[in-house]
């Protein structure tokens, strides 16, 4: 898929459409009950990645105020592309962008969760 803003929008709606308990480690299912985007941010922006591409999207994490990695991508051009963001405005607090490190896709059970809700995605953009 090309990297446009149009093809971007429509991507990070697919991928909230379609974000799922069963997306989620265990630990974070009750928590997400009551913040539908919780939990969902390294499966979210694996997706973008996996999608666009290392050329035009690295992937980053941040420690926030809870001591928990918060996963997005950037582009080229240092933008913030973040679908799972509202976890934290909904809830009066910032995503911890300013902590940000570049960080590969974890492995084990994490790319497992990635590589399902791609295949997913995949399967409704291209029907």
């Amino acid at each position: 898929m090309e990297f446009t803003k149009a093809n971007l929008d429509i991507l990070i709606k697919v991928i909230l459409a379609n974000l799922s308990p069963d997306l989620l480690p265990k630990k974070w299912v009750e928590r997400n009950k009551s913040n539908p985007t919780f939990g969902h941010c390294h499966t979210a922006a694996g997706v973008l990645y996996l999608t666009f591409g290392p050329k035009c999207v690295k992937m980053y994490r941040g420690l926030d105020d809870e001591g928990i990695y918060h996963w997005w991508v950037q582009d080229k051009e240092g933008n913030i592309i973040d679908p799972t963001a509202d976890q934290y405005y909904s809830t009066g607090r910032t995503p911890p962008y300013d902590k940000g490190e570049k960080a590969g896709l974890l492995g084990f059970d994490y790319r497992k969760r990635v590589n399902k809700l791609y295949e997913k995605v995949n399967s409704i953009l291209w029907q």
